[in-house]
């Protein structure tokens, strides 16, 4: 089943103009991200090459749209590092409140036994009344 020239030709642009939609559809997702796309002529795909070779465009995918950094073969765990390290700095953030809260009530505690020893006559240091 031999296709006339017009048939392919028609079937040659067909897939050109689809390439050509695929690859505005990157471009415009790249400017989103707010990079610059390499270049390219008309019909062709985004270059991965390309991608992968502009190191500040390969990084600014991966912070930005870690979905077409790895699309475009670029892609890194850096989005679930950041997260991991987010979480990390939280949960010490936690902790330090926590112990933070602990010496309070226990400042307060000794401060309480001190008032009260004040007002009842005893000598902190040896536990006896004050002129015994």
């Amino acid at each position: 089943m031999n296709l006339s020239i017009d048939q392919q030709i028609d079937a040659a642009h067909a897939e050109a103009e689809r390439i050509e939609q695929d690859a505005r559809a990157i471009e415009a997702r790249i400017l989103k991200a707010g990079g610059i796309p390499p270049t390219r002529p008309y019909g062709r795909p985004v270059s991965r090459e390309a991608v992968a070779q502009n190191l500040t465009l390969q990084n600014l995918l991966q912070r930005r749209d870690p979905a077409l950094a790895a699309f475009l073969g670029c892609g890194s765990d850096l989005q679930r590092r950041e997260a991991e390290e987010r979480a990390t700095r939280e949960l010490q953030a936690q902790r330090m409140r926590l112990q933070t809260e602990q010496a309070r009530q226990q400042n307060q505690a000794a401060q309480h036994r001190r008032e009260n020893a004040a007002l009842n006559g005893f000598n902190l240091n040896t536990g006896r009344r004050w002129g015994t």
